[in-house]
């Protein structure tokens, strides 16, 4: 039988199966963050893509790395197609998050451990990288740390000439057979894949998110691109939505899950800037996340995380938004 037909009775055999095991559902890698799980049904499924959108500078790659980390921490693989920063960045940042996780308050800084990482922490010549890491507050730890799950946690240096879809999809071919197991997809980011074919901007991203997709159902793994913000996302006195992210409807229509970050200053109510003098430093401290599209359940959840940025994380227990939020800009001076 064509692998595409599937019987309702094999359907139902596979769920029952499922249900039995005591293992954890397989179909599911949950995020980290405990909230967002809770809004999205457990975690990111198999067979889906979902979008991770924002304004410049507001953590998305940091949020989209956390949650590949966090997957290959429970047990599973993730492969992190970067267009923005080599892999070395990209383990320096989860060097600072194990650090930070450990002890927020004593945790070195990104910035001290690109120090060390790049020979310029004046240490003596010749010493290594775990020697050099005995001056940081967890340092050692940190570095062991991400040991643990290096094996499981593959960066692919990504760029806007050359990897296309069919190498990422390649990729996924090699992490899965290197580890066992189809991995996590993280492409950081989705307006910079390499696409031939395309005739202009909107047709070229409709092509990418409709393939991005196809190979998320293809592998049976979730795929979470990140997405860049048109010019309008951009604009002062707008709220980033899900219609800003640049391109065409693809980019609203084919994903199953659409999150976007803001600054919580940014969105929140002016009342709540008025009658606290100190709300506005506050909130900028804090990220927004809104639920805007979830394919498999409820939407609309706002949820809010503490920005660690020096420490190259988010806090992963965050809260409920109580405030209420607005679709203009707020600024206070």
């Amino acid at each position: 039988m064509d692998p595409k037909l599937t019987p309702f009775m094999e359907v139902l055999e596979r769920a029952d199966v499922r249900l039995r095991s005591e293992e954890p559902d397989a179909a599911i890698w949950p995020t980290g963050f405990g909230l967002l799980d809770d809004a999205i049904g457990g975690g990111l499924r198999a067979g889906t893509l979902t979008l991770l959108a924002g304004p410049q500078g507001e953590g998305k790659s940091t949020f989209a790395l956390q949650i590949a980390r966090n997957a290959v921490v429970a047990g599973r693989s993730a492969v992190y197609f970067s267009f923005e920063l080599e892999a070395e960045a990209l383990l320096q940042k989860l060097v600072a998050l194990e650090a930070g996780s450990m002890d927020p308050l004593e945790a070195p800084n990104l910035s001290q451990i690109r120090a060390v990482f790049e020979g310029n922490d004046g240490a003596s010549s010749g010493l290594g990288l775990v020697d050099r890491m005995q001056s940081l507050p967890n340092g050692v730890q940190a570095l062991l740390q991400v040991h643990s799950y290096a094996d499981r946690l593959v960066a692919y240096r990504a760029t806007a000439t050359h990897t296309t879809l069919d190498v990422i999809a390649a990729g996924i071919k090699e992490v899965t057979a290197a580890t066992g197991e189809v991995p996590l997809v993280v492409v950081d980011y989705l307006q910079k894949v390499c696409e031939p074919e395309g005739n202009d901007e909107n047709e070229t991203i409709t092509r990418i998110t409709e393939r991005l997709k196809d190979l998320s159902i293809e592998f049976g793994c979730p795929v979470v691109a990140v997405a860049a913000a048109d010019k309008e996302g951009l604009e002062p006195g707008s709220r980033m939505r899900a219609r800003h992210m640049r391109g065409s409807t693809a980019l609203a229509y084919e994903p199953d899950l659409v999150l976007i970050l803001n600054t919580k200053s940014a969105v929140v109510a002016r009342h709540h800037l008025m009658y606290d003098g100190d709300a506005g430093a506050r909130f900028r401290g804090w990220s927004v996340l809104t639920v805007e599209k979830n394919r498999h359940g409820h939407d609309g959840a706002e949820l809010e995380f503490k920005k660690r940025f020096e420490q190259g994380r988010f806090e992963a227990d965050g809260n409920n938004v109580t405030e209420k939020l607005v679709d203009e800009r707020i600024y206070t001076e």
